[in-house]
């Protein structure tokens, strides 16, 4: 005879599909998280005022830290846009390319990986793509190249950046074991997992970048000289010295090195990096811009903040149906730290379309699982999840940065990938691969 819980594993995995479904037909996903959750929540046994109060209102409350981090990552890179600090860096990184391809792929993505350890949302991945993808392509490098390189660039410093961690540890907030910081042991993996990142998908995009230029039957693109690319950016360009550029890494190094509060790291690094421009440019007027900046900074969260509240309510809503999971998925999940490490790194393309390995999405009930089983030390799960999200963030093509990517270079989904899923499936083994030789 067929049990409940049986009956209510079968209806969440046809919601999962469903989902998976609308998802990829391009409907927002906002709304498909939000109603998926209400659907989780109800097969979890919650009821009406508990999905109103608890599920939807409660997220504003319990994850406002989150949100505001969201709002303050992003006034950051308004700042960082409107000093010419990022023009500066990316201007540079090309000039030191030349007008060899693979040299300026690999530069390039540098560049952009530690820039995205403080800068986040998808403004400035639209501000920095819009100065990067041009040049990129107009030197010959194919578009699907182009914007994988640029994607994998962004997911590498995510391994890096406080406020993505902010944002993660709320999906999770129901595990109080997770530190609401980073801290130790992250720290060290942290920046371990940021060099091995940097140089296996540089290594990935290269071999991929090869594959392409030999492939005959591919289009051929133009070469061009680097330095004649001037008008992929706008016609005037502001210049900044290094001592105002790094103010990219500022708040990374408060909050990683002396523990400084994420708010406190980011309003140092803005103010450092407005002070020290009005040295160079007189024109700039300290008190407007801060305003300006963040009024800007606030108003392109606004989505983000959107998504993540429906993502969290995705995770509260696998988190009530986690009894039903845990007693009829349990006991076919890995239990040691190194049989999750495999089934994430064998398994990535469930990654892609917010599948059942990526945290924001149906992965919020398969990990609430996992935790709930607590065979592995928490500690280790949730580097794994973090981890994770880096390769998801690489792979998925429901990504922000990579919808925005493939629609601004015109390149399907289906064709990015092919090319990002080969180095996805490396990247995760390398980053998985050291925590668990770290931590396992």
């Amino acid at each position: 005879m067929v049990n409940v819980n049986t009956i209510l594993l079968v209806l969440f995995l046809i919601s999962y599909v469903f989902m998976i479904v609308v998802l990829v037909k391009g409907y927002n996903p906002s709304i498909v998280l939000l109603g998926t959750g209400i659907l989780w929540a109800i097969l979890g046994g919650m009821n009406l005022m508990e999905i109103l109060n608890e599920l939807i209102s409660g997220q504003f409350e319990a994850q406002a830290v989150s949100f505001m981090t969201i709002i303050f990552g992003a006034w950051f890179a308004q700042v960082m846009i409107k000093t010419g600090i990022v023009k500066t860096i990316i201007r540079t990184a090309v000039e030191l390319g030349g007008d060899n391809p693979k040299v300026l792929i690999a530069i390039i993505m540098v560049v952009v990986s530690v820039m995205f350890t403080s800068l986040y949302s998808i403004g400035p991945v639209i501000a920095v793509g819009v100065i990067v993808l041009p040049v990129m392509i107009s030197l010959g490098i194919p578009s699907r190249i182009s914007i994988v390189a640029y994607g994998f660039s962004v997911a590498v410093g995510q391994l890096m950046n406080v406020s993505q961690y902010v944002v993660m540890r709320g999906l999770l907030s129901y595990i109080d074991e997770i530190p609401e910081t980073i801290t130790t042991p992250w720290t060290p993996y942290a920046f371990i997992a940021f060099g091995v990142g940097v140089i296996v998908s540089i290594a990935g995009v290269l071999f991929m970048y090869s594959i392409a230029v030999r492939n005959k039957t591919g289009k051929k693109v133009r070469k061009v000289k680097s330095w004649a690319v001037k008008k992929v950016d706008s016609e005037e360009v502001t210049f900044v010295p290094w001592y105002v550029c790094i103010a990219t890494i500022i708040p990374v190094i408060l909050m990683m090195a002396f523990k400084v509060n994420i708010f406190a790291s980011f309003i140092i690094g803005i103010l450092y990096a407005i002070c020290t421009a009005k040295i160079t440019y007189r024109k700039i007027r300290i008190f407007p811009l801060i305003s300006k900046t963040f009024k800007a900074g606030a108003g392109e969260s606004a989505g983000m903040i959107m998504y993540m509240a429906c993502a969290y309510t995705v995770a509260t809503g696998a988190s009530s149906i986690r009894p039903v999971l845990q007693e009829t998925l349990g006991g076919i999940l890995p239990e040691t730290t190194l049989g999750f490490t495999i089934f994430m790194i064998a398994l990535v393309p469930l990654f892609m379309y917010r599948g059942p390995l990526a945290l924001a999405g149906a992965g919020a009930a398969i990990y609430a699982t996992i935790f709930a089983v607590g065979s592995v030390p928490v500690t280790y799960l949730w580097m794994l999840c973090f981890a994770g999200n880096s390769v998801y963030s690489a792979v998925d093509p429901t990504n922000s940065t990579n919808v925005w990517t493939c629609s601004y270079a015109k390149v399907k989904p289906f064709e990015f990938i092919k090319t990002a899923l080969p180095i996805g499936w490396v990247y995760a083994l390398c980053i998985l691969g050291v925590l668990w030789y770290m931590h396992g």
